[in-house]
């Protein structure tokens, strides 16, 4: 599976990440192509983090936050079949071009919280996602997973109650 990308596309976890937080008012069908492509990576990286405690609880917050994550890259790719007629499969992790692996690292408390406003901004940003197209049908996969985003931060401040 080939997956053509613009030349400022993200070439690494870090910088998908940081490349969707930047993303402005008016999102394109290449921005919406790159954020499929991150919520994809978003099973595997809750899975590397839930490897980084023993609270078995803790571990199916998380998991279930990773579970809805490939869910969003789903209707991102949805969204674009819809407003562009051409579908945008997601690949396997193996095969994601803007995947590079991250370390296993301690969960704590603090990294929760953090993570936890990271998720809650997510609704905001598929509130302003769902604001630069026109179609009712896309708007909806957007604000769904803008809604799930906030689910996703209450989530994670329930995992670092736990800690």
């Amino acid at each position: 599976m080939t997956i053509t990308l613009p030349a400022n596309a993200p070439k690494s976890t870090p910088e998908a990440f940081e490349y969707v937080g930047s993303m402005g008012p008016q999102v394109t069908i290449d921005d919406l192509k790159i954020l499929a492509l991150v919520e994809a990576l978003g099973l595997e990286l809750y899975a590397k983090m839930a490897e980084g405690t023993d609270n078995q609880a803790v571990q199916d917050l998380l998991m279930e936050n990773g579970h809805e994550e490939l869910l969003h890259a789903e209707r991102v790719s949805q969204a674009i079949e819809i407003l562009t007629g051409e579908p945008f499969p997601i690949p396997p992790i193996d095969q994601n071009p803007i995947y590079t692996p991250l370390p296993v690292s301690e969960v704590t408390r603090d990294s929760l919280g953090k993570l936890a406003e990271a998720e809650f901004a997510g609704q905001d940003l598929y509130a302003g996602i769902a604001a630069s197209f026109d179609n009712a049908d896309a708007k909806a996969l957007f604000l769904q997973n803008g809604k799930e985003e906030a689910e996703h931060g209450n989530r994670l401040a329930k995992a670092a109650k736990l800690l």
